[in-house]
């Protein structure tokens, strides 16, 4: 039993020093200090941390701190995503998207822009609305993309702010018929 204690005591003080990390490459990160923070999260996503992982491979997307390096992005993102990471996971779905890393993957992006915005991603559900607006990865459907237009608005900051844009302008070409069904489709899903 002792050994059992001494175990979960070791396991919570290296949650502790990894938080630490996390928070100390975060505020390196705000203070445009992007070397100390990729040294912080570098560990961290190495053994597995999927917030990590997506913090470096944000670092390599946009060269902060490295040389900008999709390849190298596109790996830390994908470590993020299969981890769970929603922020992960629409990283990931956009250099699918816009063949950063890789080649061009439109059905990849929308998967993983789906898996994002099952966990509130709001951007992942506004960027699920241009794919569907404009048929892209998916067969074009104005009700779907009116409906995740709106489910990006729901939530606070910049992104609802674009979706709400996105839906008025698609709500100006959608007839009667295909707005009613996108309401039906947002009552569906509790919205």
């Amino acid at each position: 039993m002792r050994r059992i204690l001494l175990l979960a005591m070791l396991i919570l003080g290296l949650t502790g020093v990894a938080r630490a990390d996390m928070d100390a490459g975060i505020e390196a990160y705000k203070r445009g200090d992007y070397g100390a923070a990729r040294q912080a999260w570098a560990p961290l996503a190495s053994a597995g941390d999927p917030a990590a992982q997506y913090f470096l491979g944000h670092l390599y997307a946009e060269g902060q701190g490295v040389a900008q390096d999709h390849d190298a992005a596109l790996t830390w993102f994908r470590a993020a995503a299969t981890g769970g990471d929603a922020y992960g996971q629409f990283a990931l779905g956009y250099l699918y998207e816009h063949g950063l890393g890789a080649a061009p993957d439109l059905a990849a992006a929308v998967r993983w822009y789906r898996a994002a915005a099952a966990q509130g991603n709001l951007a992942a559900r506004n960027n699920l609305g241009l794919m569907y607006e404009h048929g892209r990865g998916v067969a074009r459907d104005y009700v779907q993309a009116y409906a995740w237009y709106a489910r990006a608005a729901a939530g606070p900051g910049l992104e609802p702010d674009r979706a709400v844009g996105n839906q008025a302008r698609l709500a100006a070409r959608m007839t009667p018929a295909e707005r009613a069904a996108a309401k039906r489709l947002l009552a569906d899903w509790g919205y």
